[in-house]
């Protein structure tokens, strides 16, 4: 999770030393996991997958904070579209037992 959190601070461009906001980035961390797992998308399992990885600090960039208004929509759509994608490839689903 760590390094998931470096990940997101580098994105948004926050430095890494500062951990004012890491509640904050850990609670939508989390959300987009919940997610994308009440999806049916494996992603605590895939955890260090690119396009998980892509979606996720999609997800932070499109709640987090008071950002431009355009470009936390974009990161959302963007999310949409990452999720969307992955839903429909097997590969990242989770296989039901």
């Amino acid at each position: 999770m760590n390094q998931l959190i470096a990940l997101v601070k580098e994105c948004l461009s926050i430095i890494s030393t500062a951990t004012a906001k890491d509640n904050e980035i850990s609670l939508l961390i989390n959300s987009a996991i919940n997610d994308m797992e009440r999806l049916g998308i494996d992603a605590k399992a895939k955890m260090d997958d690119d396009l998980i990885r892509y979606a996720i600090v999609m997800y932070v960039k499109g709640n987090f904070g008071n950002t431009d208004i355009k470009e936390k929509e974009l990161c959302q759509k963007s999310y949409s579209f990452f999720v969307s994608s992955l839903a429909s490839t097997q590969e990242y689903m989770r296989s039901e037992k």
